[in-house]
């Protein structure tokens, strides 16, 4: 929906624009070029791309190299007077800006980088392709270690690690309210004893066989791999964290922009929405969903939900 994004995020002369989920670059090249022909025009602007996937920023710093991209790190002082190391930001040729850190982090990342008012922020909460079809478990398709850390270096158990130390009903919990399974009972116990022998991918979905309906595994699978990467990444909390950071950094009109892949997810950017509605204006009624043409060049987006609001002049 990057055609959608555009058009509602708005970018205005002036300002800093925020990527909060950078992945591979997408949504932050199509952004970029926007930004460009302000830029051109003598506007100072600036991108700010962020994600705590070590990989994605790699790619990222590549797709994004044309528009003038540097990598910096949060560890950079506040005051350019303290930094030794890192050659000071110039607005115009260091047009973007990649920082390894979460979006629950962008207030203190808008602080140190932007150098104008922040005229929108942008959340794609789905999973990239390079994420689905590397070697970090989260695929069940896929064998390999059951890790499904969204930053491998970060503070998060590994998936088959968080097994380990979880409960009976931490593992129902996370079935029901990460994924609706409606085998979460059954399955949840069939892990939970057998969860010191689950440490790879393989593992993890023959112990779902055993309980599971053939003519039903593979949706099963998908909804289990969910519900474990959410609770190993601490998703929905984070994403309500970084919603409320996201509205604190957003001038007047400014826009926030979630596109969200699965209930919990709306849900979460819904509750927002109604808890800053003295603030927020919601913008889609209904949210906005992908085109047709674009689900069958992509069948991934099919679920994708996208939801913007503006904060109130």
């Amino acid at each position: 929906m990057r055609a959608e994004v555009l058009a509602l995020l708005a970018c205005r002369p002036g300002g800093t624009y925020v990527d909060g989920t950078v992945g591979g670059g997408g949504h932050a090249a199509a952004i970029a070029r926007e930004l460009v022909l302000l830029s051109k025009k003598g506007h100072q602007v600036r991108l700010i791309g962020l994600d705590i996937d070590p990989d994605a920023i790699s790619a990222a710093t590549v797709r994004l190299s044309e528009f003038g991209c540097r990598v910096v790190p949060m560890t950079a002082p506040a005051r350019r007077d303290e930094d030794i190391t890192m050659p000071a930001l110039d607005c115009f040729k260091d047009m973007v800006i990649l920082v390894k850190t979460s979006y629950v982090n962008v207030a203190d990342v808008v602080q140190r980088f932007a150098p104008g008012p922040v005229g929108a922020v942008l959340m794609d909460l789905g999973m990239s392709s390079d994420q689905l079809e590397g070697n970090r478990g989260f695929a069940f398709e896929r064998d390999g270690e059951l890790d499904m850390r969204f930053d491998p270096d970060g503070t998060s158990l590994p998936a088959w690690k968080l097994l380990r130390h979880a409960s009976l009903e931490d593992i129902k919990d996370w079935l029901r309210n990460y994924s609706q399974e409606p085998f979460a009972g059954r399955i949840a116990r069939v892990i939970f004893e057998r969860k010191g022998m689950i440490n790879t991918t393989r593992d993890l979905v023959e112990t779902v066989q055993r309980v599971v309906p053939r003519r039903r595994l593979r949706k099963t699978l998908a909804r289990v791999f969910q519900a474990l990467r959410i609770a190993v990444n601490q998703e929905i909390e984070n994403l309500r964290a970084g919603l409320v950071a996201a509205t604190g950094v957003l001038s007047p009109r400014g826009r926030l922009a979630v596109i969200c892949y699965q209930s919990g997810e709306d849900r979460c950017v819904k509750d927002v929405a109604r808890t800053f509605r003295d603030k927020l204006q919601v913008l889609t009624r209904k949210p906005i969903t992908p085109s047709a043409s674009e689900v069958q060049l992509n069948p991934r987006a099919r679920s994708a939900r996208l939801r913007v609001m503006e904060v109130r002049s």
